[in-house]
């Protein structure tokens, strides 16, 4: 017991977690394994009267695993208990007072509802003593920290002498003497015009901080709630309920998150009656919550939202869709996966297969919040927002949503001009799927929407690049030819365009004369040039991290509130992603830009050349589909030496969409056709590079790997040495020694020699 004692009382954490897994162990086994509950709880009384807030959290949690696990404890322990608990409510450490708040709901727990009431007016307290930060305590801090006025002087005239050029100089020489002559004036000026802010205090405390037991006393609440369960209702009076919607708008995040839990151990307490009567009041927090700029907030308001529609009678659930089914449609689509899943999981709960009837049932309240949250102040709401009205045009009732059409449009194109990429690439998406929809409705913007499609094709961003091709073939393929004549336009524009991209740096030019390779870009990147003294960005936006311009809103004329030279090797990218889209639509059109494009993959004179290349692998399989083997065929010569090389570039994602493309295309032609094309090192590459993924089951490829097996096997039971494929051919090193083949090949190899 003396090493349980100790543990608990242990500075260390780990120490104080093996003293509590101790006492469970022994709770789970008959008569509690030998161990001494009286004696075990005289010790934490003991423990709970130290000055030390390590023994006094190992006792609150002790006695917490006690009221849990115990079947019976010592008379007067859940009184002295209790009463420990509500003293050390408000103690210095956050830890206790956490610890205090379980302490209390287990307290809840095995007593039930009578530990509420007597606890419940003491924990309001706490509540309202603390909900504002006391302007004193600021008061005092700034003085504290301020000086008094001949030391703020002093100071001032310390720095301007040695702004001044230091003590020596005659400059320095003269601001100190007309700072000593006049010491009392200056003082006095600078008292009355130069305050310090120390970093705590005023302006410069953080909205989280300073707040005391604020958040643990809301903890503690939502504890003794949650414990008591529905056996609570009768202390649930108007009192703490006007409280609990105090706080769900406190200024601090976290009690904001608190709150909403409480509110969801409230929505559970209630009866269904009670909760229908109070429902209004509650929906309208709630929904708040679910539109709070805080993840954590957010996912709290969601768990209060499922608590309340499973709660109240399904009678009077839709006096509640209109407050709360925007939120929760929203929400399924936040970047926050949490926030997320659950809200997903919330909307089939609450609504069934019902969804879209009652979004359109009601669409002005949906549209409205739509249109709200894609103006916040959250990149991540914004970039949700496009992704719902996408979703509202493609899937709701038309009728329904038809009149609405122009103000989502004019909203997304506001999105589509977001200096965050995530929020572009989103509003870039729903456009087309909007037009795809909405092909009249969206006609009036048609022009302003194609502008920025061709500007978002040559986007800094690849992703973007991608989901704007994708965007205009679906705008191509909804007007058909009056649009597809543009994005023609726009694609023979932009292929090109790699081809006057200069290399980076000229100080690399003399490694290599033809080709900026392996030796310029290991120069390159181990430049400290490169890397040093560059802007920093925040996450999903490219505005500098410490700019200013983000404050200046965009009007629609400087689109994106950000400046970054374009890279002419970008608009090529971007249409190549475009070519693989639009080959589908017009495959004649497609097939007359292959020479092009073949052009490009030959590329290899700046640094993101194979990049693009990269690209160029990844689309061309699905180009060459589109258009067709037959048409294809013709145009394969000029790809096979490009694609090859990339196989040994250097460029990992470059070497893998290489292998991927010529795996693909032999699926595709057969691999005797393909085969026919390659010289001797292009097929003994093609069978030995891992890049190149194995034949496609059931394709013409996979069919000839099996019946050239089949053949081979069928020679060497005659006794005969059957020879592979010329296409599955190594050269003679390789293939003696094993390696350097890809597993697929190997396999066959095996497989023809046994």
């Amino acid at each position: 017991m003396d090493a349980v004692l100790k543990g608990l009382a242990a500075k260390t954490h780990l120490e104080r977690e093996k003293a509590l897994l101790a006492i469970e162990d022994a709770l789970k086994q008959p008569g509690c394994g030998g161990l001494d509950v009286d004696e075990l709880c005289d010790g934490i009384a003991r423990l709970l009267l130290s000055d030390e807030w390590e023994s006094k959290l190992g006792a609150l949690l002790a006695a917490k695993l006690l009221l849990e696990r115990a079947p019976a404890l010592p008379a007067g322990f859940d009184a002295a208990a209790q009463s420990e608990a509500l003293r050390l409510l408000e103690d210095g450490e956050v830890r206790v007072r956490l610890a205090t708040g379980q302490l209390l709901g287990a307290l809840a727990r095995r007593r039930g509802p009578d530990v509420f009431a007597e606890c419940r007016r003491r924990v309001l307290t706490s509540i309202l003593e603390h909900y504002d930060r006391p302007d004193e305590e600021e008061e005092e801090h700034a003085h504290g920290d301020g000086g008094d006025a001949d030391a703020a002087g002093a100071a001032a005239a310390a720095r301007a002498s040695a702004a001044l050029g230091g003590g020596d100089s005659p400059l320095a020489s003269r601001a100190g003497s007309r700072a000593g002559s006049s010491t009392d004036l200056l003082g006095a000026l600078l008292a009355a015009s130069y305050k310090p802010t120390p970093v705590g205090t005023g302006a410069m405390r953080h909205g989280s901080e300073g707040w005391k037991c604020l958040e643990t006393s809301m903890r503690a609440l939502a504890a003794l709630m949650e414990g008591a369960g529905p056996g609570a209702r009768g202390e649930l009076d108007c009192e703490l309920r006007e409280l609990l919607y105090r706080a769900v708008y406190h200024p601090n995040r976290f009690v904001r998150e608190t709150a909403h839990f409480t509110l969801r151990s409230l929505c559970e307490a209630l009866d269904p009656v009670e909760l229908a009567a109070v429902g209004e009041d509650i929906a309208g927090r709630i929904a708040d919550g679910l539109s709070d700029n805080w993840s954590q907030v957010r996912y709290a308001a969601c768990t209060a939202a499922r608590a309340f529609m499973a709660g109240v009678p399904a009678a009077d659930a839709p006096r509640f869709h209109a407050a709360l089914l925007p939120a929760m449609c929203l929400n399924r689509y936040y970047v926050a996966e949490g926030v997320r899943l659950y809200a997903q999981e919330s909307w089939r709960r609450a609504v069934g297969q019902r969804g879209r009837a009652l979004v359109a049932e009601h669409i002005d309240p949906v549209v409205s919040y739509y249109i709200a949250q894609s103006k916040a102040n959250n990149h991540a709401v914004r970039e949700a927002a496009c992704a719902c009205i996408a979703e509202l045009m493609e899937k709701v009732d038309k009728a329904a949503v038809a009149p609405h059409v122009p103000t989502l449009l004019r909203a997304l194109i506001l999105c589509f001009k977001d200096m965050s990429w995530p929020v572009r690439d989103a509003a870039c998406v729903a456009c087309g799927r909007c037009v795809s929809a909405y092909p009249e409705e969206a006609r009036p913007v048609l022009p302003e929407l194609f502008s920025l499609w061709a500007d978002h094709l040559w986007d800094n961003i690849p992703t973007v690049r991608e989901d704007t091709a994708a965007a205009l073939a679906r705008a191509a393929a909804a007007y058909g030819e009056e649009a597809a004549g543009r994005v023609l336009a726009v694609l023979r524009e932009l292929l090109p365009k790699a081809f006057d991209q200069e290399p980076e740096s000229q100080k690399y030019s003399g490694l290599e004369n033809t080709t900026f390779g392996v030796a310029a870009r290991r120069a390159r990147d181990n430049d400290p040039a490169v890397h040093t003294g560059q802007d920093m960005f925040s996450c999903g936006s490219l505005v500098a991290r410490f700019s200013t311009s983000h404050l200046v809103k965009s009007d629609g004329c400087n689109d994106y509130g950000f400046a970054r030279d374009k890279q002419p090797w970008e608009a090529s990218d971007g249409a190549v992603y475009l070519l693989r889209e639009l080959a589908p639509l017009r495959p004649s059109d497609a097939a007359a830009l292959l020479p092009q494009l073949a052009d490009l993959a030959r590329l290899s004179t700046f640094q993101h050349a194979f990049n693009l290349h990269e690209t160029i692998w990844k689309a061309l399989p699905q180009i060459a589909r589109a258009v067709g083997a037959r048409e294809f065929k013709r145009h394969l010569e000029p790809f096979l030496a490009p694609a090859f090389s990339d196989l040994r570039c250097g460029h990992q994602l470059a070497e893998v969409a290489a292998g991927g493309a010529l795996g693909a295309l032999r699926d595709l032609l057969g691999p005797n056709i393909f085969a026919g094309r390659l010289d001797d090192a292009q097929r003994a590459a093609l069978a030995s590079d891992p890049n190149v993924p194995p034949p496609a089951p059931g394709g013409l490829a996979a069919a000839a790997a099996a019946g050239s097996a089949g053949a081979a096997a069928g020679a060497a039971a005659a006794g005969g040495g059957g020879a592979p494929p010329p296409w599955l051919k190594a050269p003679p090193g390789q293939q003696q020694a094993g390696n350097g083949r890809a597993p697929w090949a190997a396999a066959a190899a095996a497989q023809r020699q046994s």
